[in-house]
């Protein structure tokens, strides 16, 4: 997540600086324009939720159909997604937060910072006040209470997993930065499934709930340099010393 490379990746574009997991302003470059479509799409989807179109025409038969769906052994890694709310998802967050303030201060603070998307999410939720699916028109296997849109666990994976990968990815190799990204994308995949499969949630509220989510942190790892300098390794500044002063 350290923001700014040398001119020779600045110059060369964002590839490079992907390659090397370390976005600078070339990356930048998309990163915003990211954070933008993430922020529209999901506007757009709460407009459509909102004016009640998508329940019958859409959120009813795919929920239906991914019920439908054999999914084999990938049940138990979305029943796992699907356990972690709550209290968990909050204890999880904070002990990655806190493990990262030790590696990374700065990978800790933009982790802290794509935290805040979840809160953005609550408010969203109790302001629409959507219910969520009724056994009467989908399986509900897992029983949840409180109110439906934006998919607090679609949210919470989606930001998780991207700032995640990106707190990683320049520290390890480029074969690694790959498998860490296919990682990140199949645990967002498999928790937006897992809540439309255990008929915790309607379609449209994961698909909200990612594009806030991935907008959100886009817009996080956007943020100029001027604005989030890369902070010191030291919790508490050094003394300085007559002879530091006169140096």
């Amino acid at each position: 997540m350290r923001i700014g490379v040398g001119e020779s990746a600045v110059e060369d574009g964002a590839a490079p600086e992907i390659r090397a997991g370390a976005p600078g302003a070339a990356e930048r470059r998309w990163l915003g324009p990211l954070a933008l479509c993430g922020i529209l799409l999901f506007g757009v989807v709460t407009a459509l939720v909102l004016s009640g179109v998508t329940r019958a025409g859409f959120d009813i038969p795919i929920e239906r159909a991914v019920q439908q769906v054999p999914w084999g052994p990938l049940t138990y890694w979305m029943t796992l997604t699907n356990v972690t709310g709550g209290p968990i998802q909050d204890l999880f967050g904070a002990a990655i937060v806190a493990v990262l303030f030790v590696l990374d201060r700065r990978a800790g603070w933009l982790m802290a910072l794509g935290a805040i998307g979840s809160l953005i999410g609550e408010i969203v939720k109790v302001s629409v006040e959507r219910q969520r699916p009724t056994a009467d028109l989908v399986t509900i296997l897992n029983p949840s209470s409180g109110y439906s849109y934006p998919s607090g666990h679609a949210l919470y994976f989606t930001w998780l997993s991207f700032m995640l990968a990106a707190a990683i990815s320049p520290h390890v190799g480029a074969r690694w930065r790959r498998i860490v990204g296919v990682i990140a994308g199949l645990v967002i995949v498999l928790a937006c499934l897992g809540r439309v499969w255990a008929g915790a949630h309607w379609p449209t509220d994961v698909i909200g709930g990612f594009f806030l989510g991935l907008g959100w942190s886009a817009f996080i790892l956007w943020v100029p340099e001027r604005w989030l300098p890369t902070p010191s390794r030291r919790w508490i500044p050094k003394r300085r010393t007559s002879s530091d002063r006169a140096a």
